[in-house]
């Protein structure tokens, strides 16, 4: 769950127009100077006569000086009647959920993580929860999905990220402070079943994937918020939907497809309605193949990126081929 939920803002590329029209550097710097204000993470907007909806992507993993509530968010939510997000973690619904972690995560049949592992895997095990500073008593209680996510937790720790600080806690709060209608998509406890529920060989070997990228997954963690904060969409598709290639069956539609396709039907009754939405969701569902957005246009909606930067207090010189992008 941690390492999939992330979603990014492209820029839009004014490079290839510039060659072919020419443009004042007044014009330019106007176009940087707005970029500056407005550019962030990823914002797609869809549309029909009577309804709007913004998709939002996130990451749940953030160090605590990072600056990423741009202008464009800002306006985008505060124009939102409804926002949805994935899921309620707080209250009685974080309590079920870490219950249902607790006992569907620590092994209660007498054996440990380690029996499961071979001779590789074992020695592996003891060398990130040293690295890590991980007690391997208790990585070795665990079984191997929950395993993976605190070795996970441990490498953004070492990274200077944290949970605490993501984008979709500080979207919540503000959702509360702001009396918006809240919707969540699904439930903690569904999130935390997804990888529960995953065959124990797809289990070991995501864990041993964990364990093998130890040593750099802190600075893949980074760059990973950094680059969602300044929405290099590009490097972000690399960094998340690259690995997912070689990913055991069934992992993909666990955490990501079939999740989409129950989205979508949730978002597309929504437009079936009127008024304005903002959906909140993990970066890594609306990138790459079969992603959120493209459920979505499945259903006949049309979806653009929408950056505020191009907006009407830029100067555009009248011949320039601006990227097709709402610009309203």
């Amino acid at each position: 769950m941690l390492r999939l939920i992330l979603s990014f803002l492209a820029a839009a590329t004014l490079t290839a127009a510039c060659d072919r029209v020419p443009v004042t550097d007044g014009a330019m710097r106007k176009v940087e100077d707005a970029r500056a204000r407005n550019d962030g993470p990823a914002l797609w907007r869809l549309q029909d006569e009577d309804s709007t909806l913004y998709l939002f992507g996130t990451v749940h993993l953030l160090p605590e000086d990072l600056r990423w509530q741009r202008d464009d968010m800002r306006e985008a939510f505060a124009q939102s009647g409804t926002v949805f997000f994935e899921a309620d973690h707080a209250g009685a619904a974080g309590l079920r959920a870490q219950a249902l972690a607790t006992q569907r995560g620590f092994r209660r049949d007498g054996h440990r993580l380690t029996d499961t592992l071979d001779n590789y895997q074992s020695i592996l095990l003891e060398a990130v929860a040293n690295n890590g500073g991980v007690d391997l008593a208790a990585l070795d209680s665990m079984r191997p999905w929950l395993a993976g996510e605190f070795l996970t937790l441990a490498a953004a720790d070492a990274a200077g990220l944290s949970a605490e600080l993501s984008a979709d806690e500080a979207l919540k709060s503000r959702a509360a402070r702001s009396g918006k209608n809240v919707v969540f998509l699904e439930t903690a406890e569904a999130q935390i079943r997804q990888m529960a529920d995953l065959p124990e060989a797809v289990q070991l070997e995501l864990l041993t994937d964990t364990m093998e990228r130890f040593e750099e997954m802190d600075d893949t963690l980074a760059a990973i918020a950094r680059d969602w904060a300044v929405g290099d969409v590009d490097a972000l598709e690399a960094a998340l939907t690259g690995p997912l290639e070689n990913a055991p069956d069934g992992y993909v539609a666990a955490v990501l497809t079939d999740r989409n396709a129950a989205w979508a039907e949730r978002l597309d009754a929504f437009m079936d309605g009127s008024g304005t939405g903002f959906a909140a969701v993990g970066l890594s569902h609306l990138l790459g193949e079969d992603s959120l957005i493209d459920a979505l246009e499945a259903r006949g909606h049309d979806i653009s990126r929408y950056l505020a930067f191009l907006g009407e207090d830029v100067i555009r010189p009248a011949d320039l081929d601006l990227p097709d992008v709402p610009t309203d």
